[in-house]
């Protein structure tokens, strides 16, 4: 039997006996072709509208199964304030005082702006282009990152003062030096009081809710820098919003008044893809850069992907880079020649230049908004920064699935049900019938095949009525009316010698 044959006749006999609704009219005898044609083609289309729902079902799975709503429910909510990253911004004192140490009293002027270049690195090198490529300077050539944490501040230096709802602490114990792509900041969050209060020591309970007063910070720096709010995962980079970034200017005082919105995940979010969801947790890194995932160490670690594919090194402020891959002054130059397409982002179907980077945000990531600033001149030379939080938050979003595996389960199954009567088991029977029942029809219809084997022994028939068999020995045997299937007739045996494949046996 030949395998096109013998697949035909599985699907008849599957069509005929199977649970599938409408597909034995197909295959059934004595059906009219037209009543064949009928059945066919409604199997068909119920067949198109099942697959259809399925793939409507699977779609909305994948791409939108997670809603935002926004919760009111603020009265038991712990609300967490921003993190604060302290970063250093052009101290020229610093640099005049290590641009006499490096290169001496009578050392040129633009020597010093090639130090801010180097220090303060943000991807632009005018003056280590104007002035060391010609050779007029003896500019440093390599081992930036070493000349950067020379000239930037200490901590010490850094902090004048630090309280927390008017009570002070001791600023270098909780703002910890963080690596960044803009240089070394100090910054205070969640993440380092836990592991002070895991530790014992003393901390600072940065929530606020009803219990407790409103979150207040109270800096006084000693230098000009830039404070960055940020969720506990993010860092501060170059792409950083400026509404997230406050000034701070020697002689000023500056107050700040905060709101937050917090995002809440429901329990079953996790159970989803990252594709799913659109956003990842902290644990959920695979960045070189950074020992957790966030929006910003994702963005650093795809700029420093790019430097290293187009000027073949990585700036010496970059975050957990190796020495080998960070920029000589050849390097640093190719980063200024590129800049366009290093330091400013745009989106894929962007024509402009810029940095395109597939990052997702993090999925706690809170809303920081600035409601009132309020400034004012003080007469010492330092820089006094308030940040307050308003209010407690009036709403939240909290971010719920909608579609899991057991909605999409149902769906699946609904619309199969619903189109062609099937269930798990009738796509179970289709493998079964396939794999085993035909197996064992094939292996039945060789036996029945063997046991209508023609034989090829010879008997005579005598007008007796008697039979002789192959040992010649008569025995008295009527003969009756004997009929084969096989060519579907009777035999009526004659005298003489007659052939026992027309008899049935």
């Amino acid at each position: 039997m030949g395998i096109y044959t013998f697949l035909f006749r599985a699907v008849k006999i599957y069509f005929a006996n199977g649970s599938l609704h409408g597909l034995r009219f197909i295959a059934e005898e004595g059906r009219h072709w037209s009543e064949r044609l009928l059945w066919m083609s409604l199997c068909i289309l119920s067949w198109i509208g099942s697959t259809l729902l399925i793939m409507a079902s699977w779609d909305a799975f994948q791409n939108n199964a997670v809603s935002f709503v926004v919760e009111t429910t603020y009265l038991h909510v712990n609300t967490s304030f921003p993190s604060v990253s302290v970063c250093e911004e052009d101290n020229m004192i610093r640099i005049y005082e290590a641009a006499q140490e490096l290169f001496g009293d009578d050392h040129d002027c633009n020597l010093d702006e090639v130090l801010k270049e180097i220090t303060y690195f943000k991807g632009t090198a005018y003056y280590i282009k104007e002035f060391c490529l010609t050779g007029d300077l003896d500019c440093p050539k390599a081992n930036f990152s070493d000349l950067s944490d020379m000239v930037r501040s200490p901590c010490q230096e850094t902090f004048i003062r630090c309280a927390w709802r008017g009570v002070e602490f001791d600023c270098c114990e909780h703002f910890k030096p963080t690596e960044t792509e803009i240089g070394k900041c100090f910054t205070l969050s969640m993440e380092n009081e836990r592991s002070r209060k895991k530790k014992n020591l003393p901390y600072i309970n940065l929530i606020s809710n009803r219990k407790t007063p409103l979150g207040s910070l109270s800096l006084e720096l000693n230098i000009s820098c830039k404070i960055y709010l940020h969720s506990e995962a993010d860092v501060p980079f170059y792409n950083t919003m400026t509404t997230d970034i406050l000034i701070a200017q020697s002689n000023t005082a500056k107050q700040y008044r905060i709101s937050i919105i917090d995002i809440e995940n429901g329990a079953d979010v996790r159970d989803l893809s990252v594709h799913q969801r659109k956003c990842r947790f902290p644990d959920e890194n695979y960045l070189e850069s950074s020992y957790k995932y966030s929006y910003s160490a994702c963005v650093v670690e795809c700029r420093r992907k790019e430097q290293l594919r187009i000027c073949n090194c990585t700036s010496h402020l970059m975050p957990n880079s190796r020495r080998e891959e960070r920029c000589d002054i050849n390097g640093i130059l190719c980063l200024n020649n590129n800049y366009g397409n290093l330091s400013v982002q745009k989106t894929k179907w962007g024509k402009k230049d810029g940095l395109i980077c597939d990052c997702l945000p993090g999925c706690n990531d809170p809303e920081y908004s600035i409601i009132t600033v309020g400034s004012s001149f003080i007469a010492e030379n330092q820089t006094n920064m308030e940040i307050n939080l308003d209010r407690l938050p009036s709403e939240r979003y909290k971010r719920n699935v909608v579609r899991g595996r057991l909605d999409l389960v149902v769906s699946m199954g609904g619309a199969a049900g619903l189109f062609v009567g099937a269930s798990l088991l009738s796509f179970v029977e289709i493998f079964y019938f396939f794999i085993f029942r035909s197996r064992e029809n094939s292996t039945a219809n060789s036996n029945e095949s063997d046991k209508f084997q023609p034989k090829v022994e010879v008997v005579t028939v005598t007008s007796s009525s008697k039979i002789m068999n192959r040992n010649s020995v008569n025995y008295p045997a009527k003969i009756i009316n004997l009929y084969n299937p096989q060519i579907k007739k009777l035999n009526f045996p004659k005298i003489g010698k007659l052939h026992t494949s027309e008899f049935l046996p």
